[in-house]
């Protein structure tokens, strides 16, 4: 019988002291705003507090009551309803990924990742030894498929692309022939170039990724910024709160690019403690999955450790001009309330898989 343990406390350290680096970034690249910083930091704190909320309760329920189907489907069409209301009425800079009632939002593409994996865990691990059988792929690519699709719908071509790669690499932890994923890889190609013709914003970013400096008082003025604002920070960094580019230098500093303020202000070794503390959820979330008892426990810790790395690699990756630019969140440090409370209640089933072992 598996054995119930406490839960991993690195892990839960280590997540703690990112959302505080956060809360503490946020306030720093927001201060020099006209409306007072502090709102932007409350709203924050207001959205930790939330998540902490739904992580110290999930960790505490045993994640096989997760798999029951009434519990599995009720997320999947929640989230595909809330994608839904989004694509229809959202709003949003280029995007319809906001839902917005008064002074509250909702971004229904962040539930969609949780939602995502959870349906997989549930369907890969009832068809373990199976996945090789083209049949037993029909639900996960209808499913994966309409959530993709909306987004796709709300604009937010980033999202997306992170949804397929998670569903990609959970299929392919089941067993899913690698040449499958690199055929189906290769027939998206020509979908890709469509998608990013059919916005001209897309091809502008495309432009500006492969030549910045071509436009740098307008497209490429964001990426060159961040450059400016990582490579002045050089090792130690300007200091916290002490950092220049925030100030109407480099747009959406508190949110997408807040890694490049963490650069400027904390330098390469504030950067690099940053990079350690997403190297270490990969080490121990990778290992509650392998620790698991049973599949669906594999899958569903497989899939949050994979939705919270990749989504950190992806961000830092545009941040340092090494992709093209796109709208996401840096989990547990960007202000956002809907990215901060759904990564922290995932990462609370993360932990609830870290009190079991196969003893």
């Amino acid at each position: 019988m598996p054995l119930m343990l406490r839960f991993d406390r690195v892990l839960a350290w280590t997540i703690l002291s990112m959302v505080l680096f956060g809360l503490l970034t946020v306030y720093s690249a927001t201060a020099s705003f006209e409306i007072s910083g502090s709102v932007y930091f409350v709203k924050q704190l207001i959205a930790a507090a939330i998540g902490f909320a739904l992580m110290y309760g999930l960790m505490f329920v045993n994640y096989r009551s997760l798999q029951d189907p009434r519990v599995v489907f009720v997320v999947v069409a929640v989230a595909v309803l809330l994608l839904l209301l989004a694509a229809g009425m959202g709003t949003g800079a280029n995007t319809r990924r906001f839902l917005r009632l008064g002074p509250l939002s909702l971004q229904p593409s962040e539930l969609a990742k949780p939602a995502i994996i959870l349906f997989l865990a549930y369907h890969l691990a009832r068809n373990h030894g199976k996945m090789h059988l083209p049949r037993t792929l029909a639900a996960p690519l209808l499913v994966v498929g309409v959530i993709a699709g909306l987004v796709f719908s709300g604009r937010d071509f980033g999202t997306m692309a992170c949804l397929l790669l998670l569903a990609g690499t959970l299929i392919w932890f089941a067993g899913v022939p690698l040449r499958w994923l690199a055929s189906a890889a290769l027939a998206t190609l020509p979908l890709l170039y469509v998608f990013v013709r059919m916005e001209p914003y897309r091809v502008k970013r495309l432009m500006v990724f492969l030549n910045p400096e071509a436009d740098p008082l307008g497209g490429g003025f964001q990426i060159i910024q961040s450059k400016i604002a990582v490579g002045s920070g050089g090792v130690l960094g300007q200091g916290w709160m002490a950092g220049k580019q925030k100030m109407d230098f480099l747009p959406e500093a508190h949110t997408d690019f807040v890694f490049a303020m963490v650069g400027e202000e904390l330098g390469l070794i504030g950067a690099a403690l940053l990079v350690a503390g997403f190297l270490v959820i990969l080490w121990r979330g990778l290992r509650a999955a392998l620790n698991a008892p049973d599949r669906f426990g594999f899958y569903l810790a497989a899939g949050i450790t994979v939705m919270i790395v990749s989504q950190a690699m992806l961000n830092m990756g545009v941040v340092l001009a090494l992709l093209p630019t796109k709208g996401m969140p840096l989990p547990f440090v960007s202000y956002g309330g809907s990215s901060l409370w759904t990564t922290l209640a995932a990462s609370g089933v993360l932990l609830s898989v870290s009190r079991f072992d196969q003893s």
